[in-house]
């Protein structure tokens, strides 16, 4: 296909020249603001291989149909302007390389593949400008935005530094402007993908003249004083952004940050635990004892608990009764490190 296809007077063959042409570079640009702001920094994957999630690649099919309307406009005469009602250059410069006479002859592959490229001083001046305005401009702000709306999703304030800013429920948080400026840095931090509201940055510190115990205790008040004020506003604005950035949507009750600290602690403790067991597994018929015992605990449907305790006790040739404490032991641990991550541990 050629590059003069975007031009085509048939809407569908434009679109398909576009979308060929634009797509690759904008997936790669968004790929990491959305990563960010949906999936706090992890990997992003579809259904297929090579897709984002759904809701990854809609917002990136939603920027691809809105700069595209903008160019058919462009390419019939109404190209955008600026505030001073200036036309805006790069928009005029990507009309005219699409219509030029070269464009009847240049591969569409090829100049996808030049602005999905880093930008050169050899490359074409209509590619500079459609990676500038087609790519990189629509996707300004687009952390931001994604993170605001996934917020609103699960019943978060849009903006709430400005909630506790300029609320009137909030002014008593206001009232002590040190305590109030710890606990809207802890907020805004949360926001933006953070999960410890006691990671205050040096230089906050610094500014507000506390030492790290002494700010702690304050953001401590500040954070109590939130909950017995608002505490709607203080699950969904602080609570399900705490663990690590994963939304708790079955969270009922509402608890302190010190207690979900606790019990990551205790999460992360078993798993110490049970990685050391699996490590120093026995063996039994070619089979990791502990890791066939740890499976069956962790399965949805384990087996009757006399059946469990006899068949330890004759794998590990010891008493029914200290098999019977080793399996509680294991429950125990089973629960704590969540039974998933037991399972995927014992399928591997």
């Amino acid at each position: 296909m050629i590059l003069a296809a975007v031009a085509a007077n048939s809407e569908s063959l434009a679109f398909h020249a576009y979308h060929a042409l634009i797509r690759p570079a904008l997936r790669d640009a968004a790929c990491g603001p959305l990563r960010r702001a949906r999936h706090n920094g992890r990997t992003c994957s579809g259904t297929d291989r090579g897709r984002l999630c759904d809701d990854c690649e809609e917002n990136v099919d939603d920027h691809l149909l809105a700069k595209f309307t903008m160019v058919r406009k462009a390419l019939d005469g109404d190209i955008p302007r600026t505030s001073t009602g200036t036309v805006v250059r790069e928009v005029q410069v990507i009309v005219d390389w699409l219509t030029a006479p070269e464009a009847a002859t240049t591969s569409l592959h090829e100049a996808s593949r030049l602005i999905r490229q880093r930008p050169s001083s050899a490359e074409p001046a209509g590619v500079r400008a459609a990676r500038a305005q087609l790519v990189h401009h629509p996707l300004q702000n687009l952390e931001a935005r994604v993170r605001r709306a996934e917020a609103v999703a699960m019943g978060a304030s849009a903006r709430p530094e400005r909630d506790l800013i300029q609320s009137a429920w909030a002014e008593p948080l206001r009232a002590d402007p040190t305590a109030f400026a710890l606990l809207l840095d802890a907020v805004t931090r949360l926001r933006w993908g953070g999960c410890d509201p006691y990671a205050i940055s040096p230089d906050l510190l610094t500014r507000l003249n506390l030492d790290p115990a002494a700010a702690h205790q304050k953001l401590r008040g500040a954070l109590a004083a939130l909950l017995e004020l608002r505490p709607d506003f203080y699950r969904a604005n602080v609570i399900l952004h705490m663990e690590q950035g994963q939304y708790c949507q079955d969270l009922v009750t509402v608890v302190s940050p010190e207690s979900l600290f606790t019990q990551a602690e205790t999460r992360a403790e078993a798993r110490r635990d049970l990685a050391h067991l699996l490590a120093h597994d026995p063996r039994s018929n070619g089979h990791g004892i502990y890791r066939t015992l740890l499976g069956h605990i962790s399965s949805p449907t384990p087996p009757g608990a006399a059946d469990l305790v006899s068949w330890t006790a004759y794998e590990l040739l010891i008493p029914d009764d200290a098999a019977y404490d080793l399996i509680g032991r294991l429950v125990h641990l089973t629960v704590a490190a969540d039974s998933d991550w037991v399972a995927d541990r014992c399928n591997t």
